[in-house]
């Protein structure tokens, strides 16, 4: 008895707790006969039971759901305000809500309706239970404002065909056409249900995108039962540090005591790699380096900077140097030519006395000055 109870506040503290059979769910919340037809809409609405055969089905869901504390369901059954008692039809004056129908081969009320006509009535399915199932049924009206578990039943209309990337196999369990099998290609599996507006979800997790469910996820990441890509912690599953390991989004840090902000990271490195990195380091550097190695380091910044510089003025220079060097070889040029040609100019009076006299030197005079 204890057993029953605790599976039965279990699944009054879910929203709606439900199982498919057939094409009826029962729901263990409790809801109000309007709030109660709300939410089996749009995919479905709160049962009718037309004949034997239908009523048998219901009893066999009511009986599957595991808890017998529930004795009373709404239906669809509902009295306007203003319709009286009619003892003559099965329903009482009761119609059903999907199609205004008054017609039903179940006649069994557990008491007479309410002869009054001033109140909106609305109808339970009332059962007994026995060892081995339903044991008695009954029709019963109350206030529509009460709140009672409830019975939905589903559309004839079929949920449209999950489509989802990178799926290998798709498997519909028979006489079930509600829910599927999806494995993918990477090993994962998933069930998916078909939910009461006609939506494909995966089974007990909703808001989830199903087309994405066989995708792979980013590095780090990894799909969970939910079909949602979550964040692998590396510190518990592959134990990549020598100290102590710190888990991040999609990553993960070593803590180490030598660095002087107390942190490496170190994601890329396997643990061999980073423990003989660690070893080096404690043994060739001391933990805070003395002022000398720091001055050192600050004299190799100073001739890495005059290098730098060195390396901009000694092309000018060999440049300034290759300039002179051509305007002294083009000033030895200009020079051997004049000298040249002042020997010619020489040659030629000496020719001009010799032959021609003083006149023929005057000539040569006049042409030179010319």
């Amino acid at each position: 008895m204890e057993l029953w109870t605790g599976l039965y506040l279990v699944s009054l503290l879910t929203i709606a707790r439900c199982l498919l059979v057939s094409s009826y769910t029962v729901h263990l919340n409790k809801l109000s006969f309007e709030n109660a037809q709300n939410y089996c809409e749009p995919g479905s609405f709160l049962t009718n039971i037309p004949n034997e055969k239908e009523m048998e089905k219901i009893l066999k869901t009511i009986w599957d759901m595991n808890s017998k504390n529930a004795t009373s369901f709404w239906i669809g059954l509902k009295r306007n305000k203003g319709t009286c008692l009619q003892k003559n039809l099965p329903l009482r004056g009761f119609h059903w809500t999907v199609d205004n129908s008054t017609q039903s081969d179940i006649k069994t009320w557990k008491t007479e309706p309410s002869g009054s006509c001033a109140s909106l009535r609305c109808g339970l399915l009332s059962v007994e239970y026995s060892n081995s199932g339903t044991k008695t049924y009954w029709f019963v009206d109350a206030s529509c404002r009460h709140e009672y578990p409830f019975i939905c039943k589903r559309n004839k209309l079929a949920c449209p065909r999950p489509e989802i990337l990178g799926s290998r196999d798709m498997i519909e369990p028979k006489n079930d056409p509600y829910t599927r099998q999806i494995y993918c290609r990477s090993g994962h599996r998933f069930n998916l249900t078909c939910s009461k507006d006609l939506v494909w979800t995966v089974a007990g997790h909703e808001n989830v995108d199903i087309s994405q469910l066989c995708l792979g996820c980013n590095k780090g990441y990894r799909r969970d039962a939910s079909g949602n890509c979550a964040d692998v912690n590396e510190c518990e599953e592959s134990k990549p540090c020598e100290q102590e390991c710190q888990n991040t989004e999609g990553s993960y840090k070593c803590l180490c005591s030598y660095n002087d902000d107390g942190i490496c990271n170190e994601p890329s490195q396997s643990p061999t790699t980073t423990l003989k990195n660690r070893d080096k380091s404690v043994l060739t550097q001391p933990t805070s380096p003395p002022d000398d190695v720091r001055t050192n380091k600050t004299a190799v910044h100073t001739d890495e900077s005059a290098g730098d510089i060195s390396n901009i003025v000694v092309p000018v220079i060999i440049a300034l140097l290759i300039f002179i060097v051509l305007l002294v070889i083009v000033a030895a040029i200009v020079k051997g030519c004049l000298r040249r040609r002042s020997i010619k100019l020489a040659q030629r009076k000496a020719e001009a006395v010799a032959l021609n006299g003083s006149s023929s030197m005057e000539k040569v005079n006049e042409k030179e000055e010319t």
